[in-house]
């Protein structure tokens, strides 16, 4: 009888959590609290997929080289929901943790004065908008912009309200929107000129960020065969990654709730 249960087990999945397909669950997150999301809500969310292997929106450099949290360099680590949240999950079922975000990317921030330029960048342009230096069109367009600028309006109540497909078809029409007309603004306007070649950066660097770790995803993935992965990111880049990833044959995508 015990060793009949045991078989079951193994074929199952039971012990070794193997699965007929290898599922990949891609949670949007907010990294900071608010009244819908903490970081138990992500450890529930976890204990509910029960994966194999979380993926966490950092790169290499934070981690230490068997892939624990390094706490020791960067205290500071365990600030945000899905940080906290997957380090108790890890510590408690010794999954996988993996980083998948583009590698050097604090230090390409820190060296580019990103921050900085994009916040002078655009309070430049809110300038000559409310000073109503902008051509009818950019106007018009600069309107529109602040119009999908601030989700954060919307009403959630869930982490699921956050990634259900009307959430994430509005995100990706909202970048569609911002990224080009910004350019476009900038481009037609001479007293913002000095930020061209910035604005161009600026664009290029989110589709290429969001299609680095769609490359990474994938490498981690093919390397967990018929196991379970949860992908920890910020909301934003949701539609993108479903994007680049939802054409794969290697995997199913799978929303959290359907656990």
């Amino acid at each position: 009888m015990k060793t009949r249960f045991l078989i079951c087990l193994l074929l199952c999945g039971g012990l070794n959590n193997a699965y007929s397909q290898t599922e990949l669950c891609i949670v949007g997150t907010m990294h900071n609290e608010t009244s819908f999301i903490n970081s138990d809500s992500i450890y529930n969310i976890l204990q509910r997929v029960q994966p194999n292997v979380i993926l966490i929106e950092l790169d290499s450099t934070f981690f230490t080289k068997d892939f624990c949290f390094n706490l020791e360099k960067y205290p500071d680590l365990l600030s945000t929901n899905e940080n906290i949240g997957a380090n108790k999950y890890h510590s408690e079922y010794n999954v996988d943790l993996r980083p998948f975000d583009v590698t050097g990317r604090n230090d390409w921030y820190r060296k580019t004065n990103y921050f900085d330029n994009q916040d002078e960048m655009w309070n430049d342009v809110i300038s000559l908008y409310e000073n109503n230096e902008l051509s009818k069109r950019d106007n018009e367009d600069f309107e529109l912009i602040r119009f999908v600028l601030n989700y954060s309006g919307m009403t959630f109540s869930s982490v699921k309200d956050m990634n259900v497909n009307m959430t994430i078809k509005y995100l990706s029409l909202r970048e569609k929107i911002i990224y080009p007309k910004m350019v476009s603004i900038v481009e037609n306007t001479e007293k913002l000129h000095k930020w061209i070649d910035f604005v161009r950066q600026w664009e290029a660097q989110w589709y290429e960020r969001n299609a680095i770790m769609a490359d990474n995803i994938k490498k981690i993935v093919s390397g967990y065969k018929n196991k379970r992965i949860v992908v920890l990111v910020g909301l934003e880049h949701k539609s993108g990654l479903l994007d680049l990833l939802s054409d794969s044959t290697d995997f199913v995508i799978r929303e959290y709730w359907t656990y």
